[in-house]
């Protein structure tokens, strides 16, 4: 890869990692500037291609949760894929204030979009925060943690 690509590469990484740290439902359309037609996008609760629906999972998140946002920890590229660790926090009705750390794996193609946004986080995290559902996975994660001694 030239050192001119390999530039204009790491500043789309750059725009989009800025992007998603400043993201509001008003600039929801600047992160569509930034990624392909055909991005695929997954976590673990959604797996989607297309821009509509990667947009569409964005503008949902703003109207289930309050006071979103994106820290971005650090993040680095190797060749044509970041990597950006991030901490996420929120907050919902139903859970209130929780956080999670993760990273995005985020491929982009010759034009610096991107056409890959794979996220990976401890989603037992956020579920922990359901009522019901919390006292069960905290008695699993209890019950699987190592033991010492």
């Amino acid at each position: 890869m030239s050192e001119t690509v390999s530039h204009s590469i790491t500043a789309r990484l750059n725009r989009y990692a800025i992007c998603l740290a400043q993201l509001t439902p008003a600039k929801i359309a600047d992160l569509g500037e930034l990624v392909a037609d055909e991005i695929q996008f997954t976590d673990p609760f959604n797996r989607v291609q297309g821009k509509t629906a990667f947009l569409g999972i964005m503008e949902e998140m703003f109207r289930q949760l309050q006071d979103v946002r994106f820290d971005l920890l650090e993040w680095q590229l190797q060749g044509h894929t970041g990597y950006i660790y991030w901490r996420f926090s929120a907050a919902s009705p139903l859970t209130g204030s929780f956080s999670a750390e993760g990273v995005s794996r985020i491929c982009l193609n010759e034009q610096g979009l991107v056409t890959r946004h794979q996220d990976f986080w401890d989603a037992s995290i956020l579920m922990q925060e359901f009522p019901l559902l919390g006292r069960v996975i905290g008695y699993i994660r209890k019950r699987a943690a190592y033991k010492a001694g």
